[in-house]
């Protein structure tokens, strides 16, 4: 299995596989990565007869899944815990839930100011109509002829 080996990487057995040197994999980062093992030896020279194995488990469902393992007598070694990546993922998830808030806010309000002056200059034309204000063009023309003279 490839580890890290300073700057590059080292293909090691399994059971030289440590959570410092452990590479997880692109796309596998939200899961627990663990090496299992049920340890079995040969009673008369010692030599081990199980094979560890990596084995990778969604991290709701982790904490029930390694009871039950331990258990059932399995050794486990947690080789990668993704709660700081899911954490940080959580953090990321509100700042954008708070970010499209803020701009739906802002769209609504931006909605109201143009429907507000929408309402605003249909009631003017109501009211100019009716005749209950003067018009803005009469207004006009009296402000030119009493304005400034021109040199």
């Amino acid at each position: 299995m490839r580890v890290k080996f300073g700057n590059t990487t080292k293909d090691v057995p399994i059971l030289e596989v440590t959570a410092a040197n452990y590479i997880v994999p692109q796309g596998e980062e939200g899961t627990y990565h663990c090496r299992i093992e049920q340890q079995q030896f040969n009673p008369q020279d010692g030599r081990r007869l199980s094979r560890p194995r990596i084995q990778k488990f969604e991290a709701k469902s982790f904490p029930s899944v390694k009871r039950n393992l331990l258990q059932q007598g399995w050794v486990i070694d947690v080789l990668y815990d993704p709660t700081d990546f899911l954490n940080k993922q959580k953090e990321q998830a509100q700042q954008t839930l708070a970010e499209r808030q803020r701009l739906a806010e802002e769209a609504k309000a931006r909605e109201r100011a143009a429907m507000k002056e929408a309402l605003k200059a249909e009631i003017l034309a109501e009211l100019k109509e009716a005749g209950a204000i003067k018009s803005e063009e009469s207004g006009d023309k009296k402000e030119n002829k009493g304005g400034s003279k021109k040199k």
